[in-house]
């Protein structure tokens, strides 16, 4: 019953916040494991041979101690994060951001972090309310102690600290992504080509936006109260 409760609060806060979706970014090599027998997005823990493989040393580490996790952010891209994560990848420059169905925030389980979900070790990970809670509070200290302030244009669906994190457990089927985001329409149009090239199928669309690639203009936009562009794909 309490959890029962504990999941209506935070599914009546993502609604009064306007909350339409989570996001994930993988490399784009890795869209094909996901399609493969409908696999969706897995954790860590669950990440087959093959699939390891194609992530960084530092994907699998998870410093958060929650390999059993997914890695999410609430309405847009952690997109300070990707620029480094971008910046480790030597061979694939190609990234996607995954757009996905908002429910897993009220889901037993999910945990919160109102910065970086690897900060001390995931010591600041809570769950319920209360966890969700702090990811809006007018003020949080994120890296380097610097105070993230709450501006009163910001997109109210936009956590204070644009690298605060959601860790969803377990795997999230292809039925929960709503659609994929892509730097630019060349990017696109690949990413179906290769889709075709292994015949495999995803009935989700893509989205050309490139501002959720670019942290400073995504950041400044999020501040502002201005919806970055995302321009529906269509051949």
């Amino acid at each position: 019953m309490e959890c029962l409760m504990m999941s209506s609060l935070v599914k009546d806060k993502v609604q009064e916040l306007g909350i339409s979706r989570l996001c994930h970014f993988t490399p784009s090599r890795n869209l094909p494991y996901m399609l493969e027998g409908r696999a969706g997005v897995l954790p860590t823990k669950l990440l087959a041979g093959d699939v390891r493989k194609v992530y960084n040393p530092t994907d699998l580490d998870r410093l958060d101690g929650h390999p059993e996790s997914i890695c999410c952010s609430i309405e847009y891209p952690n997109a300070w994060y990707l620029s480094k994560a971008k910046g480790k990848e030597k061979l694939f420059s190609d990234w996607l951001v995954l757009l996905i169905s908002p429910h897993y925030l009220w889901q037993e389980g999910t945990l919160f972090c109102p910065r970086n979900a690897a900060t001390q070790y995931g010591r600041l990970l809570r769950e319920g309310v209360d966890g969700f809670s702090w990811l809006y509070e007018d003020v949080v200290v994120g890296s380097y102690g610097k105070n993230f302030v709450r501006g009163a244009t910001r997109i109210s669906a936009c956590p204070t600290d644009e690298q605060a994190e959601v860790l969803v457990k377990g795997k999230i089927p292809l039925e929960d992504i709503q659609g994929i985001c892509v730097v630019n329409e060349t990017q696109a149009k690949n990413e179906l080509a290769r889709i075709r090239i292994n015949q495999q199928v995803l009935d989700v669309p893509f989205y050309v936006a490139p501002d959720l690639f670019d942290k400073y203009e995504l950041s400044r936009m999020i501040q502002a109260g201005e919806r970055p562009r995302e321009i529906l794909f269509g051949e």
